[in-house]
């Protein structure tokens, strides 16, 4: 059994800039309870925008998708905002989150980015509004196996600020990637905008698993096979609170696969 040791690096782009898990030789003592850790869950990123009249169709495939049975997905939702030019600004988009497109952009072997795009466990992405080529890709995610666990819990330590612990290990036997990064995005769901101009002016718009925020585990600390680290987030007095969750995963940070993801919901913490 191999161990997994946190290095810090120098910040070089959106998502490099935080904490890497690195495979190393060793071995250590008994893992956090093995049942709060997953690998089996398909993130969906939807990239989307209020200003985009093909955008709404898949919001609600997304929303669609958080519901299934069949399969554990856990879907989030980023708003650009290169949309934001022709008239109607999107209050839930950010530049960073048109970055982190565009960073996918490179990693597919172009720069084209499109609304709306959907991108599956960080490795195969298609038109977020065509489900048949959709439900093709989750079959393809369904289908592989993670070489990585995770498992994240949260606590309100004041009246506007949460900490989000997490917990990581690697599965036996399997390789991992020596340049997992640990994030945690807080999502909202249960928006609803009217919106005044643009392409979808006059129309009421509901968005489920708008990602708020993003942020890196600063440090894991070295627990036998596996890495525990936490990371303190403030809540934003706009955000309805029993309408959030946190969700972590674990991301390479060059090839930007995503190798196993979990969620916490907020309902009862908060």
């Amino acid at each position: 059994m191999r161990a997994i040791r946190a290095v810090r690096v120098p910040a070089t782009g959106l998502l490099l800039v935080g904490t890497l898990l690195v495979i190393a030789p060793g071995s250590g003592g008994a893992l956090p309870d093995p049942p709060a850790l997953q690998n089996g869950a398909i993130v969906v990123e939807l990239f989307t925008s209020q200003g985009c009249s093909s955008c709404p169709s898949a919001d609600r495939y997304l929303s669609e998708l958080a519901a299934r049975e069949d399969l554990e997905i856990i879907p989030l939702s980023f708003h650009v905002d290169y949309w934001n030019y022709i008239g109607w600004t999107d209050p839930l988009s950010s530049d960073v989150w048109s970055s982190r497109q565009r960073r996918y952009a490179r990693v597919f072997g172009g720069s084209r980015v499109y609304t709306p795009q959907m991108v599956v466990n960080g490795r195969w992405e298609g038109v977020g509004s065509d489900r048949r080529d959709i439900s093709r890709l989750l079959e393809m995610a369904r289908n592989e196996r993670s070489a990585a666990t995770i498992g994240v819990s949260a606590e309100l330590i004041s009246k506007s600020r949460l900490r989000v612990s997490v917990t990581t290990a690697q599965v036996d036997g399997e390789v991992v990637s020596e340049s997992l990064a640990a994030w945690i995005a807080v999502v909202e769901s249960d928006l609803v905008t009217e919106v005044g101009r643009g392409e979808n002016a006059s129309k009421t718009l509901h968005n489920d698993r708008v990602v708020r925020r993003l942020e890196a585990v600063p440090e894991l600390e070295l627990i036998g096979t596996g890495a525990e680290g936490s990371v303190e987030i403030a809540l934003d007095e706009g955000w309805r609170r029993k309408k959030l969750s946190v969700v972590a995963f674990l991301q390479d940070a060059e090839a930007f696969r995503i190798q196993a993801a979990a969620e916490y919901g907020l309902a009862d913490v908060l």
